[in-house]
């Protein structure tokens, strides 16, 4: 018989360790406070000085204990963290379970010999993910939480790497550290243990041109996904390959857990004991919905989640930490006071294109370079990328000095990597300057397939120079910041980064990334599985929080929801703050502009840009900018100052509402 699957538990307190322990988990997850993905207070998680005992505890018990340190790191909390790293040679975890790439480059450098796990936030959606992850020491995958039970044990065969799968508790419906609301909005980082829970928010579906509520969803929590319960699947998850099921709820107590996790071990054990003979208990699903605190459903484990997949009264919440935030507007005192740098290095302009119109007015408007292809955005009614129109743009851009990127997607499944290597075949002979990675799937294959440079983009969500420097191994030239990175720590990350930094500085900033379609749930009844008659493209939609702001959502040719932030970045007055001799792009998210907005953002954006290099005072253009364009104005992260996670943990808030004044 194949090695027995784990059963494992999270530990948030040493009344929750104790408690799962005693109930039969094989393992636990637990973490230090600064350094896990659970900062919900001081109260939370454990102290630096505890780690060496809860290990102690598990081990004399016959139980594995892996310690989570998968937080998104700055370049100084990195360097921080080495000293704790070595002291754990003394005692060790059985596991690391980490997110950043830098950490990774740091553990490969420190070597103590302490198997490595990919967090379930390092957005592992394929296979081509996971033998990077290999190459790179890592023994085990948690999946992203949005990918099926059968998509899983095939990501673990191709890679020959344990998998470990969810199986009970709380899930996000953003993919895998695509969620930047809260970390955009209120520097509360989703991806730092401290997201608001925008998803948990009521919103309304909207027509965005009518402003007209939608198949009656109006306040309604449409995007607050139930908890995973596989108790009827458990032959499914024993037999699948998985090697170890994993019990969501680290802020969780004891009592709360106990139940949980014992019927769990019962069941795995009466399986093994007689497979043939084994039956559900159904008496357990009724105590684990009546245990479990919201509603209970089968996420993605088994289909696209469909309607049922949330819990639109909001009744069963357990808690909300926000109800609705606005987004900062764009003025100087929401930004905060930082040095400024003068440099002589003149950054170039970079534009993300909608379609092959707004590429050539942009060209003609005066980009340095230009961003072509990736998804299209069904409600703008825009034609996919045609492989020839951007063959014969690129050689446009030859005849003059503007260097052209092709996008790719933000995530790569079979049908994505298919599609790229046609991509491939096509501009053979027209190659572009650089293809725009967006996940470490991504840059494996690309590296094996094109000699092309690639450029990390804002997705791999870069913020030190240790995870520059491991993608630096795998062909990248360039990449583009974090878009949670606040002013100070942009700067800190173009200092540490051996490769060029592009920062973004105008457009429609990414709030969630979205598997689940509530376009198609909500209009239709349906997900991408069934036939589906695709609303997507009859009307443009929005999500309208409480505090009366459009959120755009668009579907894209994959069936992916991107929800935006209600508001577009806008730097134009503030460019100087950006000045860094390694700061060598800045760049326009322009996909979602009408043409000729565009072409005119570009020449503002290049006027500003010629007058900050000349040493001239700078003429204020943002009341230009705002002219015409389709949504107010923000700041972002860059009015935002990050709170370092070595600080001891700050209770987050309840029912936090966030307005400007005007």
């Amino acid at each position: 018989m194949k090695q027995r699957v784990e059963l494992l538990a999270p530990a948030g307190s040493w009344e929750a360790l104790e408690a799962v322990i005693e109930a039969g988990a094989d393992a636990v997850y637990f973490s230090e406070k600064r350094f896990g993905m659970r900062q919900h207070g001081a109260w939370l998680n454990f102290g630096d000085k505890e780690v060496s005992d809860v290990i102690s505890y598990a081990h004399e018990r016959g139980v594995k204990a892996y310690l989570t340190l998968n937080n998104l790191l700055t370049g100084d909390e990195i360097d921080s963290l080495e000293k704790d790293l070595l002291a754990l040679k003394d005692n060790p975890p059985d596991s690391l379970i980490i997110q950043d790439l830098g950490l990774l480059q740091l553990l490969q450098k420190l070597d103590l010999g302490i198997p490595i796990h990919a967090s379930t936030m390092m957005n592992v959606h394929h296979g081509e993910a996971a033998k990077l992850l290999k190459k790179q020491g890592v023994t085990r995958i948690i999946t992203s939480r949005d990918i099926s039970l059968d998509d899983a044990r095939e990501l673990g065969q191709r890679a020959e790497l344990e998998v470990e799968y969810f199986l009970h508790g709380d899930m996000c419906i953003s993919v895998g550290s695509q969620c930047l609301h809260s970390g955009i909005s209120m520097g509360m980082s989703a991806n730092r243990g401290k997201c608001l829970k925008s998803c948990r928010w009521a919103w309304s579906l909207v027509d965005r041109e009518r402003d007209k509520v939608l198949a009656s969803v109006d306040e309604q929590y449409l995007l607050a996904l139930k908890d995973i319960c596989l108790y009827h699947q458990l032959p499914q998850m024993i037999t699948g390959g998985i090697a170890s099921l994993k019990i969501e709820g680290r802020a969780r107590p004891g009592e709360y857990l106990a139940p949980i996790v014992k019927a769990y071990r019962e069941a795995i054990d009466r399986y093994y004991a007689n497979p043939a003979a084994y039956t559900t208990d159904f008496s357990v699903i009724k105590m684990l919905r009546g245990q479990t605190i919201r509603e209970i459903a089968t996420s993605h484990a088994l289909s696209q989640p469909g309607t049922g997949a949330v819990g639109l009264s909001g009744e069963h919440e357990p808690r909300f930490f926000s109800i609705a935030i606005e987004e900062k507007p764009c003025a100087d005192e929401h930004i905060p006071q930082t040095a400024k740098i003068k440099t002589s290095n003149k950054p170039g302009l970079s534009v993300r294109c909608g379609n092959i119109q707004a590429a050539r007015s942009v060209l003609e408007a005066g980009a340095d370079a230009i961003y072509i292809g990736g998804e299209s955005f069904q409600s703008a009614q825009q034609n996919n990328w045609q492989q020839h129109e951007m063959a014969e743009f690129i050689q446009q851009c030859r005849e003059g000095e503007t260097k052209v990127g092709i996008v790719t997607p933000r995530i790569t499944t079979d049908r994505e990597f298919f599609e790229l290597e046609s991509l491939l075949e096509m501009m053979a002979q027209t190659p572009p300057d650089s293809y725009l990675v967006s996940n470490i799937g991504a840059v494996e294959w690309m590296q094996k397939h094109t000699d092309t440079p690639l450029h990390g983009d804002f997705s791999l969500n870069l913020w030190n120079g240790k995870a520059v420097e491991m993608l630096t191994q795998s062909g990248m030239i360039s990449i583009t910041a974090g878009l949670e990175l606040d002013l100070v720590q942009v700067k800190n990350l173009a200092s540490q980064s051996s490769l060029p930094v592009e920062c973004m500085v105008h457009g429609a900033l990414p709030s969630m990334l979205l598997e689940y379609c509530p376009i198609g749930v909500h209009m239709s009844g349906t997900t991408r599985q069934d036939p589906c008659p695709g609303p997507c493209k009859q009307r443009s939609y929005a999500l309208r929080s409480r505090a009366d702001q459009l959120h755009w959502l668009e579907a894209d040719q994959y069936c992916r929801n991107h929800l935006f932030m209600a508001k577009d970045l806008c730097m134009i007055d503030h460019l100087e703050r950006l000045q860094h001799s390694n700061i060598n792009q800045l760049r326009i998210e322009g996909a979602l502009y009408e043409t000729d907005y565009l072409q005119k953002l570009v020449q503002f954006y290049k006027q500003a840009i010629d007058q900050l290099s000349a040493g001239g005072e700078i003429e204020r253009r943002q009341h230009v900018v705002e002219q015409g364009a389709p949504r107010a104005l923000t700041v972002g992260a860059y009015g935002n100052t990050l709170e370092a996670i070595s600080e001891p943990c700050k209770e987050l808030p309840t029912d936090l509402l966030v307005t400007y004044s005007s």
